[in-house]
């Protein structure tokens, strides 16, 4: 369907310490907590790179742009389904986040480890995430573009060097040679 946006992959994820959910703090006034916020900064750091993982074919790059549903700037927000990032209202035992920005194409053990690599690295630099988003999510004045195609995807992941010393030279060799060719 031509005229018709594609479907979205989207990653809820949560952590556990100790028993307890180790993205919510009652004392936070949000009530998320500091893990939570680096996780978010650093997939919003590595989101360039990220997008060649998540939106892995030419056609992945069609469902971008303004009021489409899919995420198409590096932004976050709480409960706005226009951000990249969402962090879902419920809190406590559900505290999680929500990766909005795959398609159906990608494939999800590759999605959840580069989300899992952009989310430790910025736990690992301590990296604290913009303000979040509030309002409309489509405003490209409010935040940096994603790869608007899967070339400029491909040279955001090829010059993660942070990235790709999480997943592996070998890994982003390959995966780069294949998507290219």
């Amino acid at each position: 369907f031509n005229d018709q946006g594609g479907s979205g992959f989207h990653l809820h994820l949560s952590a556990d310490r100790d028993d307890d959910n180790a993205f919510f703090d009652r004392a936070d006034g949000d009530g998320v907590s500091a893990e939570l916020r680096r996780f978010t900064a650093g997939v919003l750091a590595h989101a360039p790179a990220l997008a060649a993982i998540s939106n892995p074919t030419i056609n992945s790059y069609k469902r971008f742009g303004p009021d489409t549903l899919a995420p198409w700037l590096v932004d976050w927000g709480f409960d706005n389904r226009s951000a990249m990032v969402r962090i879902p209202p419920e809190l406590g035992k559900a505290s999680r986040m929500e990766l909005r920005l795959g398609d159906a194409s990608a494939n999800p053990y590759l999605a959840i480890a580069g989300l899992l690599a952009a989310a430790y690295l910025g736990i690992r630099d301590k990296l604290e995430p913009p303000p979040p988003l509030e309002g409309y999510g489509y405003d490209p004045s409010k935040a940096d573009k994603l790869p608007g195609d899967l070339a400029s995807a491909l040279e955001a992941f090829e010059a993660d060097a942070d990235m790709a010393g999480i997943l592996g030279k070998q890994f982003v060799e390959t995966f780069l040679t294949y998507k290219r060719n």
